[in-house]
């Protein structure tokens, strides 16, 4: 089915202030009315365009991204030092519910502190491994010890198919005994882009494990910057 896609600028514009007092929660819901009660009018527009459903799909996250970036600067943002008990169980528990509303598989979902100490850890029902809450805390531990994400902990030394880098990763691997060089890892930065700490997911798929820890950052209404800035999961079935 063929849609109309002239959605960007008045989503980004017109609905920004609102997309900023609704909060991370919102937004998705927020820009989705945007883009429909702009479908009439974008007929008449001279600046539409055709698109699938999946490039729309696709405007649609990319203007969410852009526009999390100015709600985390608003005044209605929690800026934060540290992450607490309550708001390390918020991220866990955004996490989970990300997993459900995807039809994901069942995970364990570890956040820890800046010294990568566990505050809270979750496992769903059915989790079919006992390894997954150990892989779970190695992604977060790798976050925080190496100021990137366990993804990008990973290409670091694996993109070049370098033997000595990679015999560098697997030793540093054996020696900590702890670090996990796959996707899954989310690092957490407040807004003086200090690390705050971080959350390791495990028992999807690597980029489904990535992607429920984004979205749990993205929609908890901290201040909070994450390495990654963007996902890469192509199994995404809800906004």
């Amino acid at each position: 089915m063929k849609i109309i896609a002239a959605l960007l600028l008045p989503v980004t514009n017109a609905f920004s202030l609102q997309l900023a007092a609704a909060g991370r929660s919102s937004i998705r819901t927020a820009l989705c009315n945007s883009y429909l009660d702009n479908l009439s009018s974008a007929s008449t527009s001279s600046n539409t365009f055709a698109a699938t459903d999946e490039q729309a799909t696709e405007i649609l996250d990319s203007a969410f991204r852009r526009t999390l970036s100015s709600v985390t600067n608003s005044p209605s943002s929690r800026s934060i030092d540290k992450l607490s008990l309550n708001e390390a169980d918020e991220l866990a528990n955004g996490v989970i519910k990300t997993i459900k509303r995807n039809d994901f598989p069942p995970i364990v979902v570890t956040v820890v502190d800046r010294q990568a100490n566990i505050l809270v850890q979750k496992r769903m029902d059915d989790v079919c491994h006992a390894a997954f809450p150990e892989f779970s805390y190695a992604k977060a531990y790798t976050c925080v010890t190496m100021g990137v994400s366990s993804r990008e902990f990973s290409d670091k030394y694996t993109a070049t198919d370098d033997n000595a880098k990679i015999g560098q990763l697997n030793s540093m691997m054996a020696i900590s005994g702890k670090m996990a060089a796959f996707p899954g890892g989310v690092l957490l930065r407040n807004g003086e882009n200090k690390i705050v700490g971080a959350i390791g997911v495990s028992g999807a798929a690597g980029d489904e494990d990535e992607y429920v820890a984004l979205t749990a950052a993205w929609e908890s209404g901290l201040s909070l910057r994450t390495m990654p800035e963007e996902h890469s999961c192509t199994t995404v079935r809800s906004l």
